[in-house]
């Protein structure tokens, strides 16, 4: 009993200290985003989300393991192709995906990976950029940034909270 105790324990420590020496990085990276060496977010029943990134033949794949507080493993789930970071919203983890069309509009994906199985449990389609994605009691709030769309207009910037079924509750622009 002790020894996955203290396994446990040992996992908990080394990801602290990872995430205290992690100073960030580059535009590819959120908070909960994949690094070089992976990053790791700890749920409230200390789930371990840990992801990784391999590349082959210049295709780069993150991928998400799910480890237990026992030290098992609970599921191994691969992101979208593009999605850079992850966000822990109630039983989800939460990634974003952008594609810009040749007439210069951009489009989002929301996806949820269930934390309980590491199937998809929905996605949404969401006009614009996502930036921020900022998980509160009920849902998250996705905050999007559509471009401006002639030459010396304005973006345009809106919150859009989503419940953690995936139902739009509200839309605000600011």
């Amino acid at each position: 009993m002790r020894k996955p105790v203290f396994a446990a324990i040992a996992l908990v420590m080394m990801v602290a200290v990872a995430g205290a020496s992690d100073h960030g990085g580059g535009p590819d990276r959120g908070a909960g985003g994949p690094g070089p060496a992976g990053h790791a977010i700890v749920g409230s029943d200390g789930t371990l989300y840990l992801t990784s990134e391999s590349t082959s033949s210049g295709t780069t794949t993150v991928t998400v393991k799910a480890i237990r507080s026992n030290g098992s493993t609970a599921w191994t789930a691969t992101l979208p192709a593009g999605a850079r970071r992850l966000e822990l919203s109630d039983g989800n983890l939460l990634t974003a995906t952008s594609t810009t069309a040749s007439d210069g509009t951009i489009a989002s994906t929301l996806t949820a990976i269930s934390t309980a199985s590491g199937a998809t449990a929905w996605t949404k389609a969401i006009a614009g950029r996502i930036g921020d994605l900022a998980p509160f009691n009920g849902g998250t709030y996705v905050f999007v940034t559509v471009p401006a769309t002639t030459s010396g207009g304005s973006a345009t910037h809106s919150i859009v909270a989503v419940d953690n079924n995936g139902n739009t509750l509200w839309t605000v622009t600011l």
